[in-house]
């Protein structure tokens, strides 16, 4: 995986994690400002962290590989969702006009 593309974790348990793809090594991946995935009634929501009750992490997470079933390239409007979440930078929507 490229270093800064938005990546999502499944986790083994079946959580999803995403975040911005910093390195991994034999043991860990790290993520820069990770968010776990929330389905709700409205559509697909971010949670500001990575535990429901947990606080928001600004700095990077280790997640152990052992952990994650595998990791795959975020969809393109989930990853503008993140990235308008952790930055306050609204990002155009598909076919969307830049003002």
């Amino acid at each position: 995986m490229k270093q800064d593309t938005i990546v999502t974790l499944v986790m083994a348990n079946g959580a999803e994690i995403i975040g911005k793809y910093i390195t991994d090594d034999m043991v860990t991946y790290t993520l820069e400002r990770p968010r776990l995935v929330q389905v709700t009634d409205k559509g697909v929501g971010l949670v500001d962290g990575i535990a429901m009750t947990g606080s928001k992490p600004d700095g990077t997470v280790q997640f152990n590989k052992n952990s994650v079933a595998y990791m795959v390239e975020t969809a393109t409007e989930i990853a503008n969702g993140w990235m308008t979440q952790t930055s306050g930078i609204q990002m155009p929507q598909k076919g969307g006009i830049i003002s």
